[in-house]
């Protein structure tokens, strides 16, 4: 979903394999301090980061209670920020902006005046933290604690200017990387804390993703928010969607030689066109035909295949026998496999990773599963996708699989360390013989979460 801040792509004629280059986010926080004070007048308090997601397994099952496997990787989006008394937040973007960047693209609000329906575009993810951080405040977030202290009173307001390195439109998380830098900058100029602890942490994802589904109108379920805000360098989160309990689990597989590739796709990537929302509506409709407040309660605390088979069983028996179903019953369904599934391959990865000795193959496997089951039960992938996946496999990776929520973006690999240029290859090969768009490629780095660099 596009919140504006990406790093440009490499012409066409530089030639395919393209490589994102790794950020350097204290060159860049530098750079915006200084772009900061041309377009204010003034130097900003600080800079602070929040790295966009991959995520291994658990795609479309997070507002549903499952178990996500998310981790930070080391592209960024960057906030700087300075605070104001009058109650007004304005914001620019670096990629909003053209080199005067005091404009007319500067975004101004009343913070008291955010609301849904309100504000457009990218200005959303970052206006709609400010609201969310009040609605979580007063307790009326469908959060476990309400958390006073992220009150922003009525004379609140802030300068803000952003930068990303994050690619757009990839399926990377850009947009939860946006709102989580925005969230620290906003909670450091309140508070005076620069490094929240996880209870804070929990609350401002919260926050960001109330602005998610209220401001910016996509009804996503917290997974990117929380890995954003909560994660660890070379771990990832077996992320507990029920509770939004997270454990932390080594996701670094350089120690057998592999490393995680991603494959931007550059095929378009949006989600608040009512494609996600509505496979979250299907979804819902199969849990109220199981009686169940959310799919996870459907199976036991450590699922098997054979507990998603029976959980599906019965759901087909209790349809045939008349059970009202909201929705086409064959979408429904598939949804539901999804779903049953999904959650199973979770739990299996995350034993895996909690080894000392992680079979790696294995968990190639049931990355493939996981993509196979978003091609046929989700509906979610598109030619592009597919392709890459192909191509991956074809030249060694052990598994490969869509990243996010689908119809564009990138496909995350799993494949042995000296062998990407080889496998960049084949993809790029593949997208000539489908006279794709060429593709870019990133390895990613399990990385730590947002925090003030600056």
């Amino acid at each position: 979903m596009s919140c504006e801040a990406s790093v440009v792509a490499p012409p066409e004629e530089a030639g395919c394999p393209q490589w994102v280059p790794q950020p350097d986010v204290a060159a860049r926080a530098r750079e915006l301090g200084e772009r900061f004070e041309r377009a204010y007048g003034r130097a900003p308090a600080g800079v602070w980061a929040a790295p966009g997601r991959a995520n291994l397994m658990g795609e479309y099952i997070d507002f549903s209670g499952g178990m996500c496997l998310p981790f930070a990787h080391q592209y960024v989006t960057l906030t700087a920020a300075a605070p104001r008394t009058d109650g007004v937040l304005r914001a620019l973007s670096l990629q909003d902006a053209d080199e005067s960047v005091a404009d007319h693209r500067l975004r101004e609000t009343r913070v008291a005046q955010i609301a849904p329906g309100g504000i457009s575009g990218w200005f959303g993810y970052a206006a709609g933290v400010a609201w969310g951080m009040n609605r979580v405040a007063a307790g009326a977030s469908a959060h476990p604690v309400a958390v006073p202290e992220l009150t922003l009173p009525a004379e609140f307001g802030a300068d803000l200017m952003v930068d990303s390195t994050v690619p757009i439109g990839a399926g990377l998380a850009s947009s939860a990387a946006l709102e989580c830098s925005v969230a620290l900058a906003l909670h450091s100029l309140h508070t005076g804390e620069d490094d929240p602890d996880d209870a804070h942490r929990r609350a401002l994802a919260r926050a960001c993703m109330d602005a998610e589904n209220y401001i910016v109108g996509a009804n996503t379920g917290g997974l990117d928010q929380t890995a954003s805000l909560r994660s660890h360098a070379g771990e990832m989160i077996a992320l507990d969607c029920r509770d939004f309990d997270a454990t932390h689990l080594p996701a670094d597989p350089s120690a057998a030689g592999l490393t995680w590739l991603a494959v931007d796709t550059r095929a378009p990537h949006r989600l608040a066109d009512g494609q996600y929302s509505s496979r979250r509506d299907e979804c819902e409709a199969a849990a109220a035909v199981l009686g169940v407040a959310r799919l996870r309660d459907a199976l036991p605390e450590h699922p098997t295949e054979d507990d998603a088979a029976t959980v599906l069983e019965h759901f087909d028996a209790l349809v045939s026998s008349g059970a009202a179903l909201r929705g086409n019953p064959e979408g429904v369904r598939l949804r539901l496999r999804h779903s049953l599934t999904e959650m199973v391959r979770s739990v299996r990865i995350a034993d895996q990773l909690s080894s000392p000795d992680p079979d790696w193959s294995l968990v190639g496997r049931l990355l493939v599963a996981g993509h196979e089951s978003m091609r046929r039960d989700c509906q979610v992938t598109v030619p592009e996708l597919d392709a890459a996946v192909t191509a991956c496999l074809d030249a060694g990776a052990l598994g490969a699989k869509v990243v996010g929520g689908g119809f564009g973006g990138s496909v995350i690999a799993l494949a042995p360390a000296d062998d990407v240029e080889a496998l960049a290859a084949s993809v790029c090969g593949s997208f000539a013989e489908h006279g794709f768009r060429d593709p870019l490629f990133l390895t990613l780095i399990p990385s730590p979460a947002g925090r003030r660099v600056r």
